[in-house]
């Protein structure tokens, strides 16, 4: 693809801005009658600058945009909701209910296959001895709940312990 000299693109912005003197422009539009290239060249810049006279107002800030921002400059990070000590308490916790689980699952607790959970409805006189059971596997449920407990876990360790430490690292400059 044949690219115009940027002294040539200058010369047509000139144009059609109205600077070039007579000989200048004569000679410009001959140029571009000649030439396809100068012609997709002078279309394309039309449409730009006839976009841009459109657009006469310039999208002004806010009065205190300028203070706000240097004003956020200085300011420190939200810290989390849980103080590091709230937080390794917690994490113990999820982890002391993680380990029971698995302790419990691994001992067989759960080795029947599926249970029923069993729901009598009330009698009336449309519905007579209708019983519900519903079937649910107990190692399933167990797993669920020990999956749960380690994302809970790793969601506190983030929140409580590993954001703490990194801001304060970055902060000191590390």
């Amino acid at each position: 693809m044949n690219k115009l000299s940027p002294a040539k693109e200058e010369e047509l912005l000139r144009y059609l801005d109205g600077e070039l003197d007579a000989v200048e422009k004569t000679n410009l539009e001959a140029e571009i009658q000649r030439s396809s290239l100068l012609k997709i060249r002078v279309e394309e810049l039309q449409f730009v600058r006839s976009f841009l006279m459109r657009k006469t107002t310039l999208e002004a800030p806010s009065k205190n945009f300028t203070h706000n921002v240097m004003e956020g400059l200085d300011s420190q990070p939200v810290m989390s909701l849980f103080s590091p000590r709230k937080g390794l308490l917690l994490l113990l916790g999820v982890i002391i209910a993680s380990v029971i689980c698995l302790m419990l699952l691994t001992h067989g607790v759960f080795d029947q296959t599926t249970t029923s959970l069993i729901v009598e409805a009330p009698q009336n006189k449309w519905m007579q001895d209708v019983t519900l059971a519903i079937p649910f596997n107990g190692k399933i449920l167990v797993n669920v709940i020990i999956f749960l407990n380690l994302a809970l876990a790793l969601l506190l360790l983030d929140r409580t312990i590993l954001r703490p430490l990194f801001q304060k690292r970055t902060s000191m400059g590390y």
